[in-house]
């Protein structure tokens, strides 16, 4: 059973493309009150991408017992990756805190596709606080940014291989048309949304076996 928060909901869909999953979620339960988010997806070629992101799993979870800073643990993450990486693979990722005491949502981005907080009156922002990317260079800065939930609020979480799912002419589904799904099912449920931003997409593509790259989605739902 996947954890879950007071006043929230969350639905995930991870669709693997035929070759090796690149990418990475995770839903944390810290305590009664507090839920960590994560996604993740290793860019670049060669040793098996799946193998990179367990010693990311692995770190994330021998850190978040410690209550460290969420900039100070992308920081040790990065090192990490740096520590297990070659040269041309490289790893952008998310993770964000939501805290059901305050409607909280502490967040850092190290260089991932910024998630979508689309509000109840439709109004859209980005999640881009953080830093670079992970495994680039080690002792990299992260800066965390803050946001407060809102009633009927709807975070949505990706990996590129939503935005760049290709239709039969070759044409990618892009940011905007997240953008649109989301926010004419804002008032659905959590898995209602992905369910429309999954048909969406398969009828981009035309078929759900025509995915290039890992389709991976997060939804929170505040309720």
């Amino acid at each position: 059973d996947r954890p879950t928060a007071p006043g929230i909901e969350i639905a995930m869909l991870a669709l693997p493309s035929r070759h090796v999953a690149g990418d990475y979620t995770d839903v944390i339960k810290l305590d009664d009150d507090r839920l960590l988010l994560a996604i993740g997806d290793v860019t670049g070629k060669g040793m098996p991408a799946s193998l990179l992101m367990s010693n990311l799993q692995a770190a994330l979870r021998t850190l978040v017992p410690l209550e460290i800073p969420l900039s100070e643990t992308t920081g040790h993450i990065n090192r990490v990756i740096c520590d297990n990486t070659g040269f041309d693979k490289f790893i952008t990722y998310f993770h964000g805190i939501y805290d059901s005491r305050d409607n909280s949502f502490r967040y850092v981005n190290a260089g991932h596709n910024p998630p979508m907080l689309v509000h109840s009156d439709g109004a859209m922002e980005e999640l881009e606080v953080g830093g670079l990317l992970l495994g680039v260079m080690k002792g990299m800065p992260y800066e965390r940014g803050d946001v407060v939930l809102r009633d009927g609020d709807v975070l949505a979480m990706f990996t590129d291989g939503v935005t760049e799912a290709m239709s039969p002419e070759e044409e990618e589904f892009e940011e905007h048309r997240l953008e649109e799904v989301l926010r004419e099912n804002r008032h659905l449920s959590a898995q209602g949304i992905l369910d429309a931003v999954r048909s969406a997409i398969i009828s981009w593509t035309g078929s759900a076996t025509a995915l290039s790259d890992d389709l991976t989605m997060l939804v929170l739902k505040m309720t």
